[in-house]
């Protein structure tokens, strides 16, 4: 039976709400657990619905710890080393060191995705006793461009070996101190790093954490399209996925999501408002974009500018941005946070797609990824930042063809999951 168990349910379907009393069964049980959440701001919310003194958060500088925070295990010795059995008390203690000494004392936690994020694959012996709660999937690969020059220069200096077969990437000089490959160094001894096509090293989170936890739940919804899916299978970890039914909450979505068709979309081109399609508009162009959207917010949606929303990717948030919605951007990235509610009306400047590196390292692996599912998952995600999340009615602008039909689509149940009928299983091949 696989140890990790995925509940896979929309936006707003409970599944904090189950989890929390899980947890409470969870403590009457005596069980451990370490709920991981991707925002401080949900860390009250949590500790705040269960016995007080019962759960615990690391702390951050000029955190107090009162009151249900409160714990003497924040200190290390004073060359910052960590021994897990000390009470000493020479300096303040990172996150990350809070977090170890909690989870050597067996306490049950609350904590970030960055914190988490932050692990190394040496910490995965402190997790056996504890079942992880991850709240929405982490991202748990990153490609770092180091270039083909520094690249060799680290294999000709003997700083590092590159294995033949399996691309991995070992740095093997121990006494190496300089600043130069400083970051190249702790990213290869945290966790394991591969080589890609001759520019790239690809840091992947270290699988022994997962495999580290006596069970694993993972709160999320299209969890199939995630990275986090695809590097399961990488590893063939098996999960299993619980699922909601989805066509009752579907069809009153349906009619609470104003989705504008008309003249301003881009219908013929579906790689329009991707990141290389924004990049190569001229002046001329961009203008018309930003009068599209804002006549849109105007004249058709005829909202108000703090009802007004929008995103595009960061690196052209200000070319993109017009009269009357510049000051409601949403990182296009953004999920589970819920400071943006109010909005009534919201317009999706992008079109989701993995990038190269990504899509080649996975599929050297065996692995093949799904940008559609991927991208609508974001959409989705994004589009709930907004008040549709309090099940009000809310206007859409997706001026490209494919990210319109992807929602589109999906509101009319061509996504359902089987899971339906809570069947579920699926076997990561």
């Amino acid at each position: 039976m696989s140890k990790i168990k995925v509940y896979d349910a929309i936006m707003g379907s409970g599944k904090t709400y189950d989890a929390i009393e899980r947890m409470k069964s969870y403590l009457k049980d005596d069980k451990s657990f370490i709920y991981i959440t991707p925002f401080l701001s949900e860390i009250d919310r949590i500790m705040d619905s269960l016995p007080i003194n019962s759960v615990y958060a690391p702390l951050g500088p000029g955190e107090k710890g009162e009151g249900k925070y409160d714990y003497n295990i924040d200190y290390c010795d004073e060359s910052g080393n960590i021994d897990l059995n000390s009470e000493g008390s020479y300096q303040y203690l990172n996150k990350r060191a809070q977090f170890l000494k909690l989870c050597n004392k067996k306490r049950n936690i609350v904590s970030t995705h960055s914190l988490f994020m932050n692990l190394k694959k040496d910490d995965y012996s402190l997790f056996d006793d504890y079942i992880l709660i991850l709240d929405e999937v982490v991202n748990p690969l990153n490609v770092f461009n180091i270039g083909a020059k520094d690249i060799e220069i680290l294999t000709n200096e003997n700083l590092i070996i590159i294995d033949q077969e399996t691309s991995e990437v070992k740095f093997i000089d121990d006494e190496y101190n300089d600043n130069a490959f400083k970051e190249v160094k702790r990213i290869c001894n945290n966790s394991t790093v591969f080589f890609l096509d001759k520019y790239f090293f690809v840091w992947v989170f270290p699988i022994e954490i997962f495999k580290g936890f006596q069970r694993v739940e993972i709160l999320t919804y299209l969890f199939k399209g995630s990275l986090l899916s695809s590097y399961f299978k990488m590893y063939n970890i098996d999960y299993k996925i619980n699922y909601n039914n989805e066509e009752d909450h579907l069809r009153s979505i349906k009619k609470l999501l104003n989705v504008y068709e008309g003249s301003a979309n881009y219908n013929e081109s579906l790689n329009s408002f991707s990141k290389t399609w924004i990049k190569n508009l001229n002046k001329k162009n961009l203008k018309k974009v930003v009068n599209s959207t804002e006549y849109i917010f105007k004249k058709v949606f005829k909202t108000n500018t703090e009802e007004n929303a929008f995103t595009t990717f960061k690196a052209f948030r200000q070319k993109l941005s017009g009269n009357g919605y510049t000051k409601g951007f949403i990182p296009i990235n953004a999920r589970a946070t819920n400071i943006f509610k109010s909005k009534k009306s919201m317009a999706f400047l992008g079109n989701r797609y993995h990038d190269p590196q990504t899509v080649h390292f996975f599929k050297e692996r065996g692995v093949i990824l799904d940008d559609d599912i991927w991208a609508l998952s974001e959409l989705l995600q994004w589009v709930w930042r907004g008040r549709i999340r309090d099940n009000k009615p809310m206007n859409l602008f997706i001026p490209n063809s494919r990210m319109r039909k992807l929602l589109n689509d999906w509101l009319e149940g061509k996504f359902v999951s089987n899971g339906q009928s809570n069947k579920g299983f699926l076997k990561a091949v």
